[in-house]
């Protein structure tokens, strides 16, 4: 996207791998001008993995720089000096010795945004533990509640990462605004574990006035599986919806087991299992949609890349790379007065480097300087 709501927001990436991928990818698609800093020859990690630099470096620009090199806090220093937000998700130590750190930087920038996306936060006794996104679900108790009684799947994809890549961005632009009305930044700490544990809110506040945690297991809001074996959902979990639902399977004999024991629970879900296991899952779609009873399709990923609904939204853009490669959009939709939506056109991902000199030059670097880096392979 060439303009749009954070075109005036100037961010440098130094994260790695997805958390602070995807905060800035949401900050990019979103206007704002990310520079990210990556290692020279090798690049981020994403890069070598399929479709993730589509998905997550799109729209940014790339500087090189070796972090572990004895003149990278120098030119650092000069680098964020020009921009409003810095992101980072845990850098080498002896860049902060050398400076490079929110603290030391905002006693000469008070103005400065720093955002931090950690596994566990800076206060927390688990703060130097690593992990990866199974770690952080184990953690936030999303995972257990997810389990029941059960080891539950691993997931074929992140969840708790986009969680606190999502609350950084939420933090960033709330400091950003606090900023322009005061002229003083923050230090914004987003603790991974901390995001996916918010998600279920609700399950701790019941634990907490001495209830279960989840909502059950009802008969009435679980997935079965059709006759051609594609799976269906059902969510008729208040009265009126399972009395259409009842209506719609011509079972009024089921109208009073809504809210029935665990026990007949169970036994009403396997009553429905068979029901719904005797009819393709088109079929059931159409005749119980049309009903209200509250059911829809488990899509595959690439169903998602025809659906109806996917297109209507404009949930899939084209990059401006030739190729027309399609990537997810941010799901942020801005609307003017009149009803137009402010258009997506992501730019592609930059190449390694791409941006190295205009950056440098942007930070006031002198064209002997650069060579200078570009010599000594600190760039």
């Amino acid at each position: 996207m060439t303009d749009g709501p954070l075109a005036h927001l100037r961010v440098l990436d130094l994260s790695r791998l997805q958390p602070g991928a995807f905060c800035t990818g949401m900050l990019a698609d979103l206007g704002a001008d990310v520079l990210r800093v990556e290692q020279p020859g090798s690049g981020d990690p994403l890069r070598g993995l399929p479709g993730a630099a589509n998905a997550y470096h799109r729209g940014k620009r790339s500087l090189t720089l070796d972090l572990k090199h004895a003149e990278a806090p120098s030119v650092l220093r000069r680098v964020i000096a020009g921009v409003d937000v810095v992101v980072e998700s845990g850098l080498p130590p002896a860049l902060a010795g050398q400076g490079v750190a929110y603290g030391p930087l905002a006693a000469s920038r008070s103005d400065l945004v720093w955002c931090s996306i950690t596994g566990f936060g800076h206060d927390s006794p688990y703060t130097k533990r690593g992990g990866h996104d199974i770690t952080f679900l184990g953690y936030s108790g999303l995972l257990g509640l997810m389990a029941g009684d059960t080891v539950p799947p691993t997931p074929d994809f992140v969840l708790a990462v986009p969680f606190g890549a999502l609350i950084a961005v939420v933090g960033i632009l709330s400091a950003v605004a606090e900023r322009d009305r005061t002229g003083h930044g923050r230090f914004v700490d987003a603790g991974i574990v901390d995001a996916a544990t918010w998600v279920i809110g609700e399950a701790v506040a019941r634990v907490a006035e001495g209830q279960a945690a989840g909502w059950g297991q009802q008969a009435s809001r679980r997935a079965y599986r059709a006759a051609d074996g594609r799976l269906i959902t059902l969510a008729a979990a208040e009265p009126r919806t399972w009395a259409a639902l009842c209506d719609a399977l011509d079972r009024p004999d089921l109208a009073d087991r809504l809210f029935t024991p665990p026990d007949d629970q169970d036994a009403l879900a396997a009553e429905l299992a068979a029901l719904f296991a005797s009819r393709p899952a088109a079929e059931w779609l159409s005749r119980l949609q049309d009903a209200g009873a509250m059911v829809g399709p488990v899509a595959t990923v690439e169903e998602l890349l025809t659906a109806e609904h996917v297109e209507a939204r404009g949930s899939i853009v084209e990059l401006d790379d030739g190729r027309a490669t399609r990537v997810l959009r941010t799901p942020v939709h801005l609307r003017d007065t009149t009803g137009a939506e402010t258009a997506f056109a992501p730019r592609p991902p930059p190449a390694l480097g791409e941006h190295t000199d205009t950056a440098l030059a942007a930070a006031g670097f002198s064209d002997d300087e650069i060579a200078d880096l570009h010599e000594a392979d600190v760039v």
